[in-house]
């Protein structure tokens, strides 16, 4: 049996269960969070919209590490700036 992942809420400063959920936003965006189980803090883990998730897709087949790491970076690029947009304007897809 595994041990469930636990965080520290920077919040209300008590260590929480994390649980992870999906939320499906308007334009094929996905967000992934968890909430505080002692004071319902949402905490954003990632976002990711259809290209994201298609450029996920190919990075599992079998590339160069070069190409691979370039592919991992781009991605990374992308989910950071649905997640900015999603926290800071309520849209990801700006």
């Amino acid at each position: 049996m595994t041990k469930p992942v636990t965080a520290l809420c920077d919040h209300c400063g008590k260590i929480t269960d994390v649980v992870f959920k999906e939320k499906k936003h308007p334009n094929n965006i996905h967000e992934t969070y968890f909430d505080c189980e002692h004071c319902y803090y949402h905490y954003t883990s990632y976002v990711t919209d259809s290209k994201v998730r298609r450029l996920q897709r190919k990075r599992d087949c079998s590339l160069v590490a070069d190409e691979r790491l370039k592919l991992f970076e781009e991605i990374k690029s992308k989910m950071n700036l649905l997640k900015y947009n999603l926290i800071h304007f309520g849209r990801a897809d700006l």
